[in-house]
C-alpha cells in the first residue's frame, strides 16, 4: 500500500486516507473473493460484524478464513491465558514460547489473540475484545453483531446466546471439535432467505425460506428417539451426533466438562440420560466406547479442526451473502473416514 493512501488512526493503527483508496485496494486485495462470490457479496462480507465467544481450536480456524476474506472480528475469551491453551495443538495464532512463559504477557486467551488477530488482515484496523465472560455477556451487545460463533459453551449458554442472535436477524453458531470427530449446531433464525445456485454463476432471483426451522433451544429438547430427518435412523442415530450430545449433556449435568479422571463419572451420567431419551442405544454402546469419549471430549487435532473451519466459515460465507442453500442445523464430521454430513434435527410427528 502506498503512503499516499495510507494514515495512522488516533490507536496508531494503519488506515486508508479516503474512501477512493479503500475500494482500490479492497478490490485488488479481495479481487479473487470478488470473482468468486461477486462484489455484491464481497460488500455484504466487509460490512459484517462477528462475536467469537471462546477461542478454541476450531473456533480460531474460522476466525482466520473470515478474518482473510475481510470479515470484522471481535472476541470475547476470558479464560485464563496461557493455563486455557497449555495442552491445545491447535493454537496456530499463538506464540509457543508465551504459553509456556512463567511470566505471560497476557491475562486473557481474548487479549492474548487480540494481536494475531489485526495482523491477519490490517485491512480491519482495531480488533475489539471484550472482557466480559459467558454469563455476565449483556444481550444487547450480542444483538449487535451479524454473527455469533461459539465454542465450549453449555446448553444454557449457547441456547441464551442463539436467542438473543436470532432475535434481530443474525445466525448463531455453536462449534467444537472432539478427538477425531467434530459438530456444529446452528441457528440461522426463522427468517433467512437466500437465492439457490442454478449453475455456475448463476444465481436464482426468487429468493427462498428455510424449509423446516427449529430453534437451537428446541434441539436440546429431542430425544434420539424422536428424531426424524434425512439418513436419520431413530434407532441408531448419528454416532458422531450422540458423542456430542452425551458431552454436552455431560457438562449441563455436572457443570464440567469429561476428562481422562471422570471416564467412569460420565459413563453413569450417559447412560442415565440415554435412558431418559432413547430406549435403543443402551444396548449397544460400550463402556470402552464411553470411556473413549470422555478421554477426547475436549481434545483437539489440528487437522481436524482445520477442515471443520473450513466447512463452517463457508457456511457463513453463504450464510451473509444468501447465496446458495446452507446446511440446517447440524453439521457432523467424522475425521477417520473425511466425510461430512448436514444432518437435520427435528421432532418426529410422533414426538410433535
Amino acid at each position: 500500500l502506498t503512503n499516499k493512501c495510507m494514515k495512522e488512526d488516533v490507536d496508531g493503527y494503519a488506515i486508508m486516507a479516503n474512501k477512493e483508496c479503500s475500494a482500490r485496494f479492497e478490490s485488488e486485495i479481495y479481487d479473487r473473493q470478488i470473482r468468486l462470490w461477486g462484489a455484491d457479496a464481497q460488500a455484504k462480507i466487509s460490512k459484517a460484524r462477528i462475536l467469537y465467544v471462546n477461542l478454541t481450536g476450531v473456533c480460531q480456524e474460522i476466525l482466520k478464513n473470515l478474518v482473510l476474506a475481510g470479515v470484522r472480528a471481535t472476541l470475547c475469551d476470558t479464560r485464563p491465558y496461557p493455563d486455557a491453551v497449555q495442552t491445545t495443538a491447535s493454537f496456530f495464532l499463538l506464540d509457543r514460547n508465551d504459553i509456556t512463559n512463567k511470566k505471560p504477557k497476557y491475562a486473557s486467551v481474548g487479549h492474548a489473540m487480540q494481536g494475531a488477530v489485526e495482523e491477519l488482515n490490517p485491512l480491519l484496523g482495531k480488533c475489539d475484545v471484550i472482557e466480559k465472560s459467558v454469563t455476565e455477556l449483556d444481550m444487547s451487545i450480542v444483538k449487535e453483531y451479524d454473527m455469533v460463533v461459539a465454542s465450549r459453551l453449555s446448553i444454557d449458554d449457547a441456547g441464551r446466546l442463539a436467542a438473543a442472535t436470532t432475535q434481530t436477524g443474525g445466525k448463531f453458531y455453536l462449534v467444537d471439535c472432539f478427538g477425531y470427530n467434530g459438530a456444529s449446531l446452528f441457528d440461522l433464525g426463522p427468517d433467512h432467505s437466500y437465492r439457490t445456485e442454478l449453475g455456475k454463476n448463476k444465481i436464482s432471483k426468487d429468493l427462498y425460506n428455510l424449509e423446516t426451522y427449529v430453534p437451537l433451544k428446541d434441539i436440546w429438547n429431542i430425544p434420539l428417539s424422536g428424531l426424524t430427518g434425512k439418513r436419520v435412523d431413530k434407532h441408531h442415530p448419528p454416532m458422531i451426533y450422540m458423542q456430542y450430545r452425551a458431552i454436552m449433556e455431560y457438562n449441563a449435568k455436572t457443570k464440567k466438562w469429561p476428562s481422562y479422571s471422570s471416564t467412569d463419572e460420565f459413563e453413569k451420567v450417559v447412560r442415565e440420560w440415554m435412558k431418559t431419551t432413547s430406549s435403543s442405544v443402551n444396548k449397544y454402546i460400550s463402556k470402552e466406547l464411553l470411556h473413549d469419549w470422555a478421554r477426547t471430549a475436549t481434545a483437539e487435532v489440528s487437522p481436524v479442526c482445520a477442515v471443520v473451519g473450513g466447512i463452517i466459515g463457508n457456511e457463513i460465507i453463504k450464510a451473509i451473502s444468501s447465496k446458495g442453500e446452507p446446511a440446517n442445523n447440524c453439521i457432523i464430521f467424522d475425521g477417520q473416514t473425511g466425510k461430512c454430513r448436514n444432518v437435520l434435527l427435528q421432532h418426529s410427528k410422533k414426538n410433535g
